[in-house]
């Protein structure tokens, strides 16, 4: 049979198969909403038979409410219901447009959800952590609420998912663009917060997991307002302190917010390190940092949406974040010693003081046009940054005359960056079909100078890059099993010039596949989830600079221009049964990105740090979730363990292979006077790539939380590292030859924030932005 006969006969038999789907069911589809409008996730959509209104198909919306599925002819009645809704019953037809559900305020009483409902579940490719009616309501702030989801840890440097690093954050369905939009929110404006370890192919292949946290709706309309103010004392009497300033206004369709944020940081960092290298002697670096970085910044933020009905809105927002005073400052006394006896000693003091100014804005548009679902976004970022250091070093080489040498350093950098992005969401087949793609192009300009000139050369470099993706994605419920299947694919165009010629070894073209699949389901208050997908981090373009910065005397850092991707296949399960959550991750990294110390010139004492690739590796995650309830008293208690299969020739035993184990135990108490958690954290010894916890951490902290006025007005009062035992050994790995050992002391702080607030809701505005890989590596 020749080809051409059997395209003939797939065209002939292909209206066969339609008219057949169509007999066998109608495709209904449609999208779930609040009374704002909103997409509300995770609602169960059935159908049922007439008169008996017994059961025969139905599936769940997806993260913004949409659904679709296959549903026979004797499925005539719809029923909507979900967690806190009204149940909605509707006849069946092939478009059932916009669903509207309300609230239901007795579902959300504190004792029905607190005795019924366990506080997170499984819900297709996420686990789901509800928050109102229960005691994280209370919670305060967004980063102590974060810390008490499952596998999840937040503090004020930085956001984890367990197993998972770094999550990209969500916000009502829009993509976090800096911090402040999350410091914003407090914990009793929050409805759910759900985790995604599987992220699917929507997101950029950088994204290794997801929380999308959703607000409750909107007080009413008219004029909103919230203050904060913070201040914080660490026992070094350092003080910090912030004033933050959120205005909203909305009438009808129009939302117009604005967030106004001043604060000064003051943040000690002292350090021990010892620096060792082996040769044919033995050459130990014996160091004490005492150092403060202090700065000023200023933040402002103006967005404008309109929604012209339930399916088309639009809107704008601009940015603008100032550093006006970045200051850093402190001194560093060093020795070298050879076979135990002393070569040099060493007293240098720096201070540096920078600039930096940014401003991005984005433009959107969300609607619908019959079936076809619509996300535009469009970006701009642009930012400068400027950094002058002044080192004085005091050295002294035994039997030699002391010496003294200044060194001025000046760094300068610009960044631009355009990008756009398009999803488009349509019901196919009884499932979810998702497709689009996604623009950028950036330049980033660096200027480095050293004094003396004859210390090192300096850099002007120019750094083009445009990467271009495109995806699709299909979600498919089948009763209460869901399947979530996706392809991304990215092309990346990165140009390096040097004082403006291009070079072209240093250049080079990217063309990555990023398969993902999920399966999922719940049966009961049973979940089990299973996912696959790869991903990959890209390094930032500090790292792959190609010049050579001073630090001191010892130590110089540099980029490697020549430095590849670090990509990684992963694997994870996650179990769910009540209170209870079992979750387990495998990853096989390739091209892991690893800090190395290699010699610089002849001197074994001087050192240069710059990125390289390491070898390929295994790791793995598995953690155990329980959090139940004993009237006033909520415990939640994690058992986490992370093991790694590293290769890397050290001197002497290497134990980077020793698992890592993370044990959390959170106490709360919900009394009527006020709210009282004191959470501990413990971390043993073990490896995570080239770097070895030498010594158990252990932390503990006290939080205190009090609401007045109806909850307009909050107090809480937060004591972080209560015992001051949260200090880090750790020794840093860079092959046989040579390795860092690190230390830092415990810092307890102290903390008061004060918030009044009223008729603060959910925003409309629906922006995603775009580009966010690009930024975050600028």
């Amino acid at each position: 049979m020749t080809k051409k006969s059997i395209d003939i006969k797939r065209i002939i038999l292909l209206p066969a198969m339609l008219m057949t789907l169509t007999v066998a069911g109608q495709n209904v589809s449609g999208q779930v909403v609040d009374a704002r409008g909103e997409g509300i996730p995770y609602i169960n959509v059935v159908a049922l038979s007439l008169p008996d209104s017994a059961y025969v198909t139905g599936v769940m919306t997806d993260s913004v409410g949409r659904f679709g599925f296959d549903v026979p002819p004797e499925g005539r009645l719809l029923r909507v219901s979900g967690v806190g809704y009204k149940t909605v019953y509707a006849d069946r037809k092939e478009n059932e447009g916009r669903i509207f559900l309300q609230e239901d305020t007795k579902m959300l009483g504190e004792v029905v959800v607190r005795s019924r409902m366990p506080k997170t579940r499984l819900k297709g490719d996420a686990m789901v952590t509800n928050v109102v009616g229960t005691v994280l309501e209370t919670a305060g702030s967004m980063e102590n609420l974060l810390d008490h989801i499952p596998n999840v840890s937040a503090n004020s440097d930085k956001i984890e998912v367990f197993g998972r690093g770094e999550p990209e954050i969500y916000i009502n369905g829009r993509k976090m663009l800096d911090k402040v939009e999350l410091e914003r929110l407090s914990s009793d404006n929050i409805k759910s917060v759900v985790v995604v370890t599987n992220p699917g192919a929507r997101y950029g292949a950088s994204v290794k997991s997801v929380i999308r946290i959703t607000t409750k709706k909107a007080v009413g309309e008219g004029f909103g307002f919230d203050n904060k103010l913070f201040g914080e004392l660490n026992d070094r009497n350092y003080v910090s302190g912030q004033e933050r300033i959120n205005m909203n206004w909305r009438s009808g369709g129009l939302d117009i917010g604005g967030t106004f944020n001043i604060s000064r940081t003051n943040t000690p960092d002292p350090k021990h390190m010892e620096q060792i290298t082996y040769l044919d002697k033995t050459w130990r670096q014996p160091s004490s940092i005492d150092q403060v970085y202090k700065n000023r910044n200023i933040y402002g933020r103006l967005a404008l949406s309109y929604m012209f009905n339930e399916n088309h809105s639009l809107g704008a927002s601009l940015s603008w974040y100032r550093l006006p005073w970045n200051n850093a400052s402190g001194y560093m006394k060093s020795s070298v010693v050879k076979d135990d006896l002393l070569t040099e000693e060493l007293l240098s003091s720096y201070a540096a003081s920078g600039q930096t100014t940014t401003l991005q804005g984005n433009l959107y548009y969300v609607g619908k046009i019959g079936r076809l679902g619509i996300d535009f976004n469009t970006d701009w970022y642009w930012n400068k940054m400027g950094n002058v250091m002044t080192t004085v070093e005091d050295y002294q080489e035994t039997g030699q005359e002391p010496i003294n040498q200044q060194v001025i350093t000046s760094s300068d950098s610009r960044n631009n960056l355009v990008a756009s992005k398009l999803v488009l969401t349509s019901p196919l087949f009884g499932g979810t079909l998702s497709f689009g793609g996604e623009y950028s192009y950036s330049v980033r300009n660096t200027l480095y100078s050293v004094l003396p000139t004859d210390l090192l050369e300096d850099d002007k470099s120019r750094i083009e890059e445009g990467m271009a993706s495109a995806f699709v994605e299909y979600v498919r419920h089948f009763g209460p099993l869901s399947m979530q299947a996706g392809l991304r694919y990215e092309n990346v165009d990165f140009d390096y010039y040097d004082n403006g010629v291009y070079i072209g070894e240093q250049s080079r073209v990217f063309n990555n596949v990023f398969p993902s699949l999920s399966l999922s389901g719940t049966f009961g208050d049973f979940g089990v989830l299973l996912g696959y997908a790869s991903d990959i981090y890209r390094p930032s373009y500090s790292q792959l600079r190609s010049n050579i910065t001073y630090d001191n005397r010892y130590t110089y850092e540099g980029g490697n221009p020549f430095l590849l991707p670090s990509r990684s296949n992963n694997v994870n399960l996650s179990l769910t049964y009540k209170w209870i959550m079992f979750n387990a991750g495998w990853s096989h990294v390739i091209d892991p990105i690893l800090q190395n110390s290699e010699p610089y010139g002849d001197d074994p004492s001087v050192v240069l740090f710059r990125p390289v690739n390491g070898e390929s590796y295994d790791k793995m995650y598995a953690s155990l979730n329980i959090s139940p309830s004993f009237g006033v008293w909520h415990p939640s208690l994690m058992l986490g363990v992370q093991k790694q299969w590293f290769a890397m020739q050290v001197h002497g035993h290497n134990p980077l292979n020793n698992p890592v184990g993370t044990f959390r135990f959170d106490n709360t108490l919900d009394t009527k006077i006020c709210r009282v958690s004191l959470n501990m954290r413990y971390t043993t010894r073990g490896g995570d790539e080239n770097i070895y916890m030498m010594k158990p951490s252990f932390r503990a902290d006290l939080f205190l939380y009090k609401a007045f006025m109806q909850d307009r007005l909050t107090v809480q009062l937060f004591v972080k590292d209560l015992f001051k035992t949260s200090r880090q050994r750790m020794t840093l790995f860079y092959g046989s030859m040579r390795e860092t050992f690190w230390g830092t002391p415990a810092q307890r702080k102290i903390s008061l924030t004060v918030r009044y607030k009223f008729n603060v809701g959910k925003s409309k505005y629906k922006g995603t932005g775009a580009g966010q890989s690009q930024k975050s590596r600028m």
